[in-house]
Formats: structure tokens, C-alpha cells, sequence
């Protein structure tokens, strides 16, 4: 059994840090305990690995920890690269702390699914609960932490959020022939410009990265970083120029205002990667979307059958929502025949046309049930109703959609005399037949093989993205300096 003691900075509610003394008792086979201050914080079972951390990069997400739904104060950080204290083979550190993480043989129907990330019994490495990396050691889950060599450790440090970026890159992938645009490419989005350029390496396809800011200096940075061109917003009419110019528009604004170009600028699809938690195009839960990596789309034939590239599964399972109780009668049993002829040939068809409480009642008889708790696709009428699919029950975090599900949209002419602007403006996006997808976490390990398969891009994120590097101990520093714009991501490092 180990002991390791050890001073951390706990980030708190009001935005500051207060040093705290940490304990880790324990082992990988026995499970751990945590006390912080004296008094136990957390105890964990079997599946934990004793990491020492080299070296984390602060995050938007730590810099708003605050305005998230996870318990405080905790030592965050979660864009992190340790090492073993023993044999000192570094590691980076997938943030999902999941049965299947741990190696855990009792699975939850979410593991069963493939979609384990999105577990409710799960904790996140500096996130939620689990200790991340600003402190000078972690318990990473065994399956979570990945080995690497041969990689800088400025690029080694941005292989979460590369992974991310990644991964909106895989869910919503150019074509040849595509211009698409990353809006917004500081943090997160100048990432998606390098992902841009590993995949357009890596598949062969022909086609243009172009970004979009308001600064020079961001615009610089992408076209180090693989853009083949770089555009000024910052005057109304250029906007007006590149209205539905983008094949896909990747958003990684955070702000209501990019959102609202975003929609305007996107000709076929918009990646939604970040958001503010505020209503956006008339929409209150965009925030929830993203976290459930779901996707709107309008509804077709070929949309029904929507499921994430590495799935195999068909959409048996589909929820109607009360609007088509509206619709007049012949086009409601239309649409239900259509549905259920094209895909009864996969299976029995469940369709379900109640309203929001009654289909959150029917999910939770699944649970009890031992099935998958969420419906695999729901149909809407009304933009109100997308709302109520990803969130239909306030103050819970339950969504009638399964992760990496669809909302399939039958949008309806609105008169914009009488309907709000953005209400509108986002109406007329689904009725012009454009999709918004989004994405959360990515794969760890294609990161890496893509970045050694292409060590120009590599090479491109250590010598560009690292803008500062603090010691751990001037921790409050390294936040002040991310929070400005001179900063594009700040590295802390562990003695």
C-alpha cells in the first residue's frame, strides 16, 4: 500500500485558489482513498493508477470551472501528461473515469452501448470529483491512461484537446472539392485548424481550411498551423459576403454573436464544439447538445438511419413529439408509414407519441427494465420541442435522446413579422436543409498515430500553441495570463 502526501491549489467558486493538503492511501488493487485537509474528500476502488504529473494546459473549461454543475473546490486541470513515479514511462490521461476505464467487469447499459464516456455513474478527471492535473500527482483509471514516446511535450500537452478537435473533424468530415472554415481559431479552434490539416494529410482529400477571426494575430497563427487562407470578420459586411459559403463552418466561439454568424456562414453543416450556456437561435439547451454530442438534422429518409461512424446499430427506437398530434391527420400517418416501412426490415419499431413527461416516465421503465434508457432518434415539428428532447425534465440532466442520437427537425414557414429574429434565423437554417452536429471527447489513440504519422503537424502545435509555461506553484499566474489575449494556451509544470 502507498501513501503520498502532497500540497495542491483547490479551485473554488468565487474564481481563487486555496491551498489544501492531499493524502493518496492505496493501491491499483485494493482501491484508494483521498483525504484532503484531514477529513476524507473521496474514496475509489480498484482500477486507479499513481501518477506524477509533469505538466497541464489550462483550459476554457477550468477557466469557467465555476459555472459548471460539478462539486467545488477541487484540484482541476484535465489536459494532462504524467508519468509512472516508478518506472517513469509517461502518459497521457483520457478524463473519463468509467467502468470500463477501470477495467471494471460490472458494466452499466451505457458501456454495453459503445457510448461509455456518457456513463452517469462516471467522474472526470479534473472535472468532476477525481483530482486532475494541477496537482503534483493523479489517480488515473488504468485503461485511461495512454503511453507515449518519441512526442514534444508541448504537443503531448494538447493531445486531449487535439483528440477533441479530432473528433469534430471525424463527425462532421470534409469532402473534396469542400471550403470549410473554423470560426474563432484561438484555444480549441486553432486545434481544429491543425486536426483540419492531419486529416486532410492523413485521408488525401482535397480540400480548404480557411479561418475566421477578428484578430491578425489569431489568423497568423492558423495559417501556421495548416489554414490555406485567413479572413477578417471584424467589418458587418464582410460577414454579409460569405453568407452560406462554407461547406462546413466549425464554431468554437463560445459566444451568442459567433453562433449567430455560424448559421449564416454554414452552407451544408455547423459543428458546434463550444458554447456559453445561453440561448442561442432561439434555442435554451445547445449547451446540453454538445455535452450529449448530439446532433439536429432535418429529417429525411437517409437521416433516419443516422448513427456515429464507428456504430452499428439501426434507430428502432423513436420518439414522436406532441406537435405531430397538430399536423393534419393524412400527413401524420404518412410520415408514421414511412418511418415504420423503412425500418421494420431491422427490426420492431417502437414509436412513441406523448409528451415530454410521459416519454421521461417511459425511459425511466426501460431502466428498471434493464434496457437502454433513451430514445435512439426523436421527431420535431416546433424549435421549442428540440429544447425539450435534449432537456425534458428541469433539473435533470437526462436528455429522451441517447448520446450521439439525432433530433430529426420538420421545419415549419414561419412569418417573420410575427416570430422572433433568431428564432427565425435558426427556423429557416433547418428549412434551407443544413444540419447542426456536434462532439465532446475524441480517441486518444488516433491522436497520437496521427501526430507521429505527420510530424509537421506536431511540430506546428509545439512551436505555435504554447504561448506561456508557469511552474505549479505560480498557478494563480498561469490563470491571470490565460485569461488574457495575449495568451493562447498556458502550460503549468510539476518539478
Amino acid at each position: 500500500m502507498k501513501e503520498i502526501h502532497f500540497k495542491a491549489l483547490d479551485y473554488t467558486s468565487d474564481d481563487t485558489f486555496i491551498e489544501s493538503d492531499y493524502i493518496y492511501k492505496g493501491d491499483e488493487k485494493q482501491g484508494w482513498k483521498i483525504i484532503r485537509n484531514g477529513s476524507p474528500y473521496l474514496e475509489l476502488g480498484k482500477g486507479y493508477r499513481l501518477l506524477k504529473t509533469k505538466s497541464c494546459g489550462v483550459c476554457s473549461t477550468d477557466i469557467d470551472r465555476r459555472f459548471l454543475p460539478f462539486p467545488l473546490p477541487q484540484v482541476i486541470g484535465h489536459e494532462v501528461i504524467a508519468e509512472d513515479p516508478d518506472t517513469h514511462q509517461n502518459y497521457v490521461v483520457e478524463i473519463n473515469d468509467t467502468f470500463e476505464a477501470r477495467g471494471d467487469s460490472d458494466v452499466d447499459s451505457f458501456v454495453r452501448e459503445g457510448i461509455a464516456s456518457h456513463s452517469p455513474e462516471r467522474k472526470v478527471l479534473g472535472i468532476d470529483r477525481l483530482p486532475g492535473g494541477f496537482g503534483a500527482y493523479i489517480l488515473a483509471p488504468v485503461h485511461a491512461a495512454i503511453p507515449y514516446s518519441n512526442l514534444d511535450e508541448k504537443a503531448a500537452v494538447l493531445i486531449e484537446p487535439f483528440a477533441a478537435s479530432l473528433q469534430a473533424v471525424i463527425a462532421s468530415a470534409p469532402e473534396d472539392g469542400d471550403v470549410v472554415a473554423v470560426l474563432g481559431p484561438r484555444r480549441l479552434g486553432s486545434l481544429v485548424i491543425a486536426a483540419l490539416q492531419a486529416y486532410r494529410l492523413d485521408s488525401k482529400k482535397n480540400f480548404k481550411i480557411v479561418a475566421l477571426a477578428r484578430r491578425q494575430k489569431l489568423l497568423d497563427l492558423a495559417i501556421r498551423l495548416g489554414a490555406d487562407d485567413g479572413i477578417n470578420i471584424s467589418d458587418s459586411h464582410t460577414i454579409d459576403s460569405l453568407e452560406n459559403h462554407f461547406d462546413i463552418l466549425y464554431d468554437t466561439t463560445s459566444t451568442t454573436d459567433g453562433f449567430q454568424s455560424a448559421i449564416r456562414l454554414a452552407k451544408r453543416e455547423l459543428h458546434l464544439k463550444t458554447t456559453n450556456g445561453q440561448k442561442m437561435g432561439g434555442l435554451s439547451h445547445l449547451t446540453e447538445l454538445v455535452v450529449d454530442e448530439l446532433s439536429i438534422l432535418p429529417f429525411s429518409i437517409e437521416n433516419l438511419h443516422f448513427h456515429w461512424a464507428k456504430e452499428k446499430r439501426e434507430n428502432l427506437n423513436i420518439f414522436l413529439c406532441p406537435s405531430f398530434q397538430e399536423i393534419p391527420k393524412e400527413d401524420m400517418v404518412r410520415w408514421i408509414s414511412i418511418i415504420r416501412n423503412e425500418l421494420s426490415q431491422f427490426g420492431e419499431v417502437s414509436l412513441t407519441l406523448s409528451s415530454f413527461e410521459e416519454a421521461h416516465t417511459k425511459l425511466d421503465d426501460l431502466d428498471k427494465e434493464g434496457k437502454f434508457p433513451r430514445f435512439d432518434i426523436a421527431i420535431a415539428t416546433k424549435l421549442e420541442e428540440i429544447d425539450s428532447c435534449i432537456r425534458p425534465i428541469q433539473g435533470k440532466e437526462d436528455s429522451l435522446v441517447r448520446p450521439r442520437g439525432a433530433i430529426l427537425y420538420l421545419p415549419q414557414e414561419l412569418n417573420l413579422e410575427s416570430s422572433d429574429k433568431e428564432y427565425y434565423a435558426m427556423n429557416d437554417f433547418f428549412l434551407r436543409g443544413k444540419s447542426i452536429r456536434t462532439s465532446r471527447c475524441g480517441d486518444f489513440h488516433l491522436a497520437i498515430k496521427l501526430l507521429k504519422e505527420n510530424p509537421t503537424v506536431a511540430k506546428s502545435l509545439a512551436d505555435n500553441m504554447i504561448s506561456h509555461t508557469f511552474d505549479a506553484k505560480e498557478l494563480r499566474n498561469a490563470f491571470a495570463t490565460a485569461k488574457t489575449t495575449d495568451a493562447v494556451k498556458v502550460m503549468v509544470q510539476h518539478a
